[in-house]
């Protein structure tokens, strides 16, 4: 029989396409045994970086480590894997960061992360940690892989530490700058800015120092501080700046009255005049002297009362008078005690044991002590009139006078109308005795209206602006809130966050204007010039522009839709080369958005 090929070809055929298939599917299962094999071995060498794909028994590495040496480590270890034949090494490295940042900052229901962060697993450890902290608020991951952490572990357990202070906050940021940690902002609360700074104090972790903390306690209006003389102790309540100023005003009243028990219920609160501790201060070295004394700062006016004698109430009010800021009014409420009347003066009873030896002329056989009556009798008129202290009068009118600027900022209507009510009353002088009516001085009239202002400084106009956004839901309220400060300026108290009263004529219709705009934020920021340091214009635009918003709320805006934000002079409208330049750098912008 005759052999034919051809036969044998169709024969084999199927067996090569048998044995292809059976490669192919060996092939794939093959790969995907050393792909597994071979992320359990990386992920628990710590190399989560890295990634294997791999042809047949061939593997190529791909990934950005974040250290050096760490590609060729992750290569060796894909060799050492079973089965595996040849690790191509495509692995590179991230960037490396020359300074390593990290920032979380936190604005109404938002959190946004920014910065250096040295891997992915560490991004995943901060989200995790960022919406603990954080539930219910939107989070933003701007994050960036960079190479460049100092020590991981000491960085991670700083951010941890930073998240749970920027918690604490209204409004702020806090920054990570290596392994340096620096927090501003608003604290949400009196405790909470307390527990902030305790922690800040004896609760950092290990390796992280403390850059600066320019965070503030919530803002007040009014802002009230009183302090009144009990038996044998000294009671401290109301609003006090910061905690520097609160251990400044301790150490006073410990020096001003030893001994005394002291007892301090005051709170955090930001909103202070300018020249607040130095008034504070000059009221508790004061108060010692004193009886049931007692000094109530409201705002700019402040109030001491208490009972001494004439020559002391003289004293007190002219140490106080010297020792106020010119930013801060006085209103004397100290009365003079009476003195006890005095015993007949020597020279009345001289006459009288005369006339007991030798009686006068014509006075024969009457009785020497009827003789010795009349002198008497003429000398107590003039005791009586002794008796009136004369210092017991109106205090002088340069304490009296209030300047209409200095009223606190909490009725909003009607506002230039209620300015002259912060003129106190002159002190009214007690009823004579009898017989002196004729020789107690006339109280001094109060100062006109005029005359109160004069001398108090203000600075150039805080010209209102309204920033657009861009969104068009939000045009009516711009357009509104425009119109609104077309209508004047706002002006504050020189150096201070104080608003002028000349100013609330404009800010009742801004108020009106947001009354308007239900379901918008309305940012309030404030601005400076460069006149002065940076953080010192920082924080004094910050200031003002919490005053704007605190008149607002008193003016019915609802607190939610409000938020006050300060930028110092980082933003400035035209070069601080002049003065009229300058003003236009000091101002204050509106921006309207939806909430």
């Amino acid at each position: 029989m005759r052999w034919n090929w051809r036969r044998l070809l169709w024969g084999l055929l199927p067996l090569v396409l048998l044995s292809v298939v059976a490669v192919e599917v060996e092939r794939g299962r093959l790969e995907g045994d050393l792909g597994r094999r071979a992320a359990l071995a990386l992920a628990e060498a710590g190399l989560g970086w890295a990634a294997a794909d791999f042809e047949g028994r061939d593997g190529v590495l791909a990934g950005l480590a974040p250290q050096e040496g760490e590609p060729q480590k992750a290569a060796e270890l894909l060799a050492s894997v079973w089965g595996v034949r040849r690790i191509e090494n495509r692995a590179g490295l991230i960037e490396k960061a020359e300074h390593y940042q990290w920032w979380a900052s936190r604005r109404n229901a938002r959190v946004r992360l920014s910065g250096n962060v040295p891997s992915s697993s560490a991004r995943q450890a901060i989200l995790g940690v960022t919406r603990a902290t954080f539930p219910g608020l939107e989070v933003v991951d701007r994050m960036t892989l960079a190479r460049g952490v100092p020590d991981v572990d000491d960085w991670l357990a700083g951010i941890s530490f930073a998240l749970q202070q920027l918690a604490a906050l209204r409004r702020g940021e806090v920054r990570l700058d290596g392994l340096t940690l620096a927090l501003a902002g608003e604290a949400e609360d009196a405790m909470a800015y307390r527990n902030m700074h305790a922690a800040l104090r004896s609760a950092l972790p290990r390796g992280i120092s403390l850059l600066s903390a320019e965070v503030i306690p919530p803002a007040v209006v009014p802002y009230t501080w009183a302090a009144r003389s009990l038996e044998g102790g000294l009671l401290l309540k109301g609003h006090v700046p910061s905690e520097g100023d609160r251990a400044a005003l301790l150490a006073a009243a410990k020096e001003s009255a030893p001994g005394a028990q002291l007892e301090d219920e005051m709170q955090p609160a930001s909103g202070a005049p300018q020249g607040w501790a130095t008034a504070a201060i000059a009221c508790l070295r004061e108060l010692p002297r004193l009886e049931a004394g007692s000094a109530e700062l409201t705002d700019a006016v402040l109030v001491v009362a208490g009972t001494t004698d004439a020559a002391s109430a003289t004293a007190v009010r002219d140490r106080l008078r010297a020792a106020l800021p010119p930013t801060i009014t006085l209103r004397d409420a100290i009365t003079a005690r009476e003195a006890p009347p005095e015993a007949p003066p020597p020279a009345a009873a001289a006459p009288a044991a005369a006339a007991e030896r030798a009686p006068p002329e014509g006075g024969a056989g009457m009785p020497p002590a009827q003789v010795a009556a009349p002198p008497a009798q003429v000398a107590a008129p003039p005791a009586q009139v002794v008796a009136t202290p004369a210092p017991v009068v109106a205090p002088p009118v340069a304490i009296a006078a209030t300047p209409p600027q200095s009223t606190p900022v909490v009725a909003p209507s009607a506002p230039i109308a209620a300015a002259p009510a912060a003129q106190p009353a002159p002190v009214a002088a007690p009823p004579a005795p009898m017989g002196a009516a004729q020789t107690a001085p006339a109280a001094a009239p109060p100062a006109s209206a005029a005359s109160a202002s004069a001398g108090v400084p203000s600075e150039p106009p805080q010209l209102p602006r309204v920033v657009s956004d861009g969104d068009p839901r939000t045009q009516g309220c711009r357009d509104a809130l425009a119109d609104a400060a077309k209508a004047g300026t706002i002006f504050f108290r020189l150096g201070s966050a104080v608003l002028d009263a000349t100013s609330f004529a404009t800010l009742g219709r801004l108020a009106k204007a947001a009354q308007s705009c239900p379901g918008m934020m309305i940012e309030v920021a404030g601005h400076a010039s460069a006149d002065g340091g940076e953080a010192v214009n920082r924080r004094l635009s910050l200031r003002r522009a919490q005053a704007v918003v605190a008149y607002l709320i008193g003016a019915g805006v609802e607190r939610q839709q409000l938020e006050s934000v300060g930028f110092g002079s980082s933003r400035p409208m035209a070069p601080n080369d002049s003065s009229e330049h300058m003003a236009q750098n000091r101002r204050i912008e509106f921006t309207v958005r939806p909430q």
